[in-house]
């Protein structure tokens, strides 16, 4: 199945001082499935009941579905070979909901979603729409990717 969403949304869930980035993605007709990596470098900062973070960088070509003939379709929709990286260049954001910036196959687009803070990790939560940055029509064998996906990232806190 192709599933360059997957990539997209495999931007942020990081966990605890280990950092992932996850992707949830749902196919139609029916299904769903996770793209994950753990290359993800960068970090946010807290001041009072605000948070930042600049340059969260994940890198594409590690993201993994758990299926390998799905992983090399998402790489082929993601286009790793050309844009091997996404990046959230800016975010910020108070009261467990933000705001930022992502850059997804060179398409820069505003974002918002929410987050929280446990303990020196901020995990936070963003729907993308994958047709924003030039995905569309994933189908394989009569099962498509909804353009619509949400992107999981958790980063420690400095």
């Amino acid at each position: 199945m192709k599933f360059a969403a997957a990539t997209l949304v495999l931007f942020f869930s990081l966990t605890s001082m280990a950092q992932e980035a996850t992707v949830d993605v749902t196919l139609n007709p029916m299904g769903d499935f996770k793209g994950k990596t753990s290359d993800v470098k960068g970090n946010a900062t807290v001041k009072g009941d605000e948070v930042s973070a600049t340059n969260i960088v994940v890198n594409l070509k590690n993201l993994k579905t758990g299926v390998e003939l799905r992983d090399k379709h998402t790489q082929k929709y993601l286009d790793t070979g050309k844009f091997p990286e996404a990046v959230l260049l800016s975010a910020k954001g108070k009261g467990g909901k933000g705001t930022g910036r992502i850059r997804i196959r060179g398409v820069e687009k505003d974002i918002s979603g929410t987050y929280k803070v446990e303990g020196k990790t901020l995990k936070a939560q963003f729907d993308l729409n994958i047709a924003d940055f030039g995905i569309k029509d994933i189908n394989y064998m009569g099962v498509g990717v909804e353009d619509k996906i949400t992107l999981n990232v958790s980063v420690p806190v400095k």
